[in-house]
């Protein structure tokens, strides 16, 4: 199994964008992406950390439905 790279929410924000989420608000440090997509609305909050913790990266990965591998192709 491929290994979860270590990446900051600016990057998460900047691989979000190319994936069709817009950055909608900002609260404090947590960033909330938006992408409507098929009549409904997803959304994704991530933390403008420095590095963020590999569960979060991994939450983030399971609400896309995507892989590790997919994850770095867009880094």
């Amino acid at each position: 199994m491929a290994r979860l790279p270590q990446i900051s929410g600016k990057d998460m924000g900047r691989v979000l964008t190319r994936l069709g989420f817009y950055l909608n608000s900002q609260k404090g440090s947590h960033m909330k992406f938006v992408r409507e997509r098929e009549a409904r609305r997803e959304i994704i909050i991530i933390p403008n950390h420095a590095v963020l913790r590999k569960g979060t990266i991994d939450g983030i990965l399971k609400k896309l439905t995507m892989e590790i591998a997919e994850l770095k192709k867009f880094l």
